[in-house]
């Protein structure tokens, strides 16, 4: 019974998603099968609990995800919730705590200063090192899903983003082209109704008219642009303001939201601080966003990581350097790579222990998905709210990938 009950409920999304997409011109085809099949179970888990018809029309809103937008957001502009791009950084580099209470500390913006905020927009300059963490900055709730998913991706999938939004093929974006897709990944459907508000992106890339389209060099360059300077946050709460952070620094920064236990953890930086203070490493920001980007490619270096157990070959830094060049096209640094064998060579023999390394890289990804560690991990989530974070956070991988 519960099997026709369910096949019947996915019959039903299929017409349902169908129709959202097509009257939006979205191809199915070009978002691709695990897109379509992650929005698919989204519906068909929504439509599957009954509840009152003002709770179905807004039920994204009261989601998990949404609570942690509103979270960190401190403006409020007619009545809807905005992040600054300061509030974005700290959201997704883990600096600061999430306000329990956010509607105390969000600031009302009047129309004057909210059309300020678009002129700074006019502005900005993307080579600028902290274009984004600024609080003249505003950011929309389905801006702020959209680059939580390009966030943890490599360079050249970002032309995946653009071919989603790129509906008419022209190889460049309206921005009606790119608030089309805001409304589905804000919801399967559901239209945010912040997305009818400009805001700093929308101004950046379609200019003030809003009539500009936008082409992928400068599409490709905002989102670089905002993963960089993620990062940057990132590395400057560890540096204390200097250029570089200390090699343990550096193991305690990629290791801090993973579930890897605490002994383990203490193992690993114990390595590092018993070596001689000559021995001893500096990590500037040119490195750790070296390793960062790695972790973004790290399916492909996995493959390569992966040859070497089956034929029981064991791994150099030689080896290593051309599994990472690879990868990612370019080589480590010699540092980067003394301070990687320092912590997971235990034999002291300059080869690399493949598996545990795996194991605590699959880790960190998972911590630097924003999506799984802040979202499905909520405290005193409710049974519901953890199968539809589970279900959407499947949809938007979909998405990305």
């Amino acid at each position: 019974m519960y099997r026709h009950r369910f096949l019947a409920l996915l019959r039903h999304s299929s017409q349902y998603w169908k129709a959202a997409a097509v009257s939006r011109g979205i191809s199915l085809r070009k978002l691709g099968t695990g897109s379509v099949v992650g929005v698919l179970f989204y519906t068909a888990a929504a439509k599957s609990i009954p509840e009152k018809q003002d709770k179905q029309d807004n039920f994204y809103k009261n989601t998990a995800l949404r609570r942690q937008f509103r979270s960190y957001a401190s403006l409020c502009y007619n009545d809807e919730p905005f992040m600054t791009g300061e509030d974005f950084v700290k959201a997704v580099s883990g600096i600061e705590q999430r306000n329990e209470e956010p509607d105390s500390v969000m600031r009302n913006l009047s129309e004057e200063e909210y059309q300020n905020v678009l002129s700074k927009a006019l502005q900005l300059d993307l080579d600028s090192e902290y274009f984004l963490g600024r609080s003249d900055y505003i950011i929309s709730y389905s801006e702020f899903l959209f680059l939580l998913s390009a966030l943890d991706k490599p360079i050249d999938q970002f032309y995946r983003h653009f071919r989603i939004l790129d509906r008419a093929n022209s190889n460049t974006l309206s921005k009606e082209e790119f608030v089309s897709m805001e409304n589905l990944m804000s919801g399967g459907g559901v239209v945010d109704p912040c997305v009818n508000a400009t805001t700093s992106m929308q101004i950046i890339l379609f200019g003030s008219d809003q009539e500009q389209e936008v082409d992928f060099e400068k599409f490709s360059k905002f989102l670089h642009c905002v993963q960089r300077q993620c990062l940057k946050a990132e590395f400057d709460a560890y540096s204390d303001g200097l250029d570089f952070i200390t090699d343990d620094e550096f193991m305690r920064l990629l290791l801090r939201r993973t579930c890897i236990p605490d002994t383990k953890k203490a193992r690993y930086i114990d390595r590092l601080e018993a070596r001689p203070e000559e021995e001893r490493h500096k990590i500037v920001f040119s490195q750790f966003s070296q390793f960062m980007n790695l972790l973004n490619d790290f399916p492909d270096f996995e493959v390569a990581i992966r040859m070497y157990a089956i034929t029981k070959k064991a791994l150099t830094k030689k080896d290593f350097q051309r599994a990472v060049k690879a990868s990612t096209g370019s080589e480590f640094d010699e540092d980067l790579v003394d301070v990687i064998f320092d912590v997971f060579d235990e034999d002291h023999d300059n080869k690399l222990g493949h598996d545990e390394f795996i194991e605590v890289m699959k880790d960190s990804i998972k911590s630097r998905n924003a999506l799984s560690s802040n979202a499905l991990h909520v405290p005193n989530a409710t049974t519901r709210e953890k199968i539809m974070n589970c279900v959407r956070h499947n949809m938007y991988k979909g998405y990305a990938n």
